[in-house]
């Protein structure tokens, strides 16, 4: 859908909110000021599910996408034939601190999806020490935005279901948010006003298409009166948003899906 001529209407309101672009003559320069919006971003984790929504999306609202991934091929889908500016795919190693300064340099903001998978015997750590080589890399390259993905519910929280907080959380997911809490902890205590970061913590995932419904979000462990759910594309909007909005800056923000699915309505 076009919105006066814009491509994403995401962008032609955030526009319209800190412009006062309103009326269909403004279209000309409603264009100019997107190519302005455009920036240079990374993407980490840009082979998992949510990282590929990112690549998606913000290619899809004119933004030019670095993304540092171990497999260059699973990304051959955006391969990009008429700019071969528009996506650059750097083979490396989040951990190393050279590969993401490779990866980071001329970027304007830093996403990431980095996820770890639950193991109850095996430690995780790749939120924390990827948080060190990431904010390390950012204040040296004076790259100020950064918006990353935890989990709802990573620190207690009566809201929760039932089965996710006395279960899984103990258990199963014990070892993998206690490192998301150690890294929440880090950009709260530790990274200092250099950052304005964002953290995202949503509930399950979905592998459903985009709804365009707003989702529902909050400061906090999780959305109350609303289902523990929200799709992956979703999600990824919300964070492409946050770019061009300041209400989230330097806060722990938990999503659900949007208006039309709050708890006990079909």
């Amino acid at each position: 859908m076009k919105v006066y001529g814009c491509e994403s209407p995401s962008k032609y309101f955030a526009i319209k909110k800190y412009t006062g672009v309103n009326h269909p003559a403004d279209r000309e320069r409603v264009g100019n000021m997107l190519k302005s919006l455009a920036m240079r971003v990374l993407v980490l984790g840009a082979t998992g599910g949510t990282g590929l929504e990112l690549v998606k999306q913000a290619l899809g609202t004119g933004h030019q996408v670095n993304a540092l991934v171990r497999n260059p091929e699973k990304l051959k889908q955006f391969e990009v034939v008429d700019d071969d500016d528009k996506l650059k795919v750097i083979k490396g190693d989040v951990y190393s601190y050279d590969d993401m300064k490779k990866a980071m340099t001329g970027c304007d903001a830093v996403f990431s999806s980095l996820g770890g998978y639950p193991r109850l015997f095996k430690p995780c750590d790749i939120y924390s020490k990827t948080c060190d080589v990431i904010v390390k890399v950012m204040k040296e390259l004076e790259i100020k935005r950064f918006i990353s993905v935890t989990a709802s519910g990573t620190k207690d929280d009566p809201n929760l279901p039932f089965m996710l907080r006395w279960v899984l959380k103990p258990t199963l997911y014990r070892n993998v948010c206690a490192d998301m809490i150690h890294f929440e902890d880090k950009l709260v205590n530790e990274v200092g006003e250099d950052i304005n970061w964002t953290v995202v913590k949503p509930p399950y995932l979905l592998d459903t298409p985009l709804t365009g419904i707003a989702p529902a979000a909050c400061e906090g462990q999780s959305v109350p009166g609303y289902k523990h759910e929200i799709c992956r594309a979703d999600m990824a909007k919300f964070m492409l948003d946050c770019l061009v909005s300041s209400e989230w800056d330097r806060k722990l923000v938990s999503v659900a899906r949007g208006h039309d699915s709050k708890v006990g309505q079909e």
